[in-house]
């Protein structure tokens, strides 16, 4: 009894000091294996969700506004414009499709206005908006992942910049008076910054 405790004491002080070798444990799992994936690893991005304006000031981030103040363009179509919805003739494809469009221009001449114009778009009037704007219109086109794209680039003489830009749910366009590349790139930038205050 006696040499057992003594065994024991021994025992104990070897694997205090760390002189008896231990048995192995089996290797950890690695944690591709076994970890399961976060909330924040799975969860996947919001969804955007289309949300029609209803006035010129909703479509376009207040520095824009005040750039287009600066160089003199003030808004003379749309719900807030100076002469409303009446500063057209008649209602434009997007007003008709229940949008907005708002014009941006120098007070005494039609010159370098800016003409902006946000609708929804449902699966059964997109057929006809495409077949005005590739058919009637002319437009290029150009299919992305997430939208279509109908262009043109437009001229300084007599051709003006235009893009339109058709998702699952909604329509931008942006009609620049004076066209050409510079105008035309004005116009994807003025787009995209639409689509970042109409989607959240």
């Amino acid at each position: 009894m006696r040499a057992l405790s003594t065994t024991a004491v021994v025992l104990l002080l070897a694997l205090l000091c760390g002189c008896v070798e231990q048995t192995p444990r089996a290797a950890e799992p690695t944690s591709s294996a076994t970890v399961e994936p976060t909330a924040s690893a799975t969860a996947e991005a919001p969804l955007e969700v289309f949300r029609m304006p209803t006035a010129c000031a909703e479509i376009l981030p207040a520095e824009r506004l005040a750039k287009f103040d600066a160089a003199g363009l003030k808004l003379l179509g749309g719900p807030d414009g100076e002469y409303g919805d009446d500063y057209l003739l008649d209602p434009s494809p997007e007003q008709r499709a229940g949008g907005i469009t708002c014009i941006w221009g120098p007070p005494d001449t039609e010159v370098s206005s800016v003409t902006i114009s946000v609708a929804p778009l449902s699966p059964s009037a997109r057929p006809a908006v495409v077949a005005d704007l590739a058919g009637s219109q002319g437009l290029n086109e150009t299919v992305s992942d997430t939208a279509t794209y109908y262009w043109q680039l437009g001229d300084r003489d007599l051709q003006p910049a235009i893009l339109n830009v058709l998702t699952t749910d909604s329509w931008i366009s942006v009609i620049q008076t004076v066209g050409g590349n510079d105008s035309y790139a004005e116009a994807e930038t003025l787009a995209l910054e639409v689509h970042e205050l109409i989607y959240s």
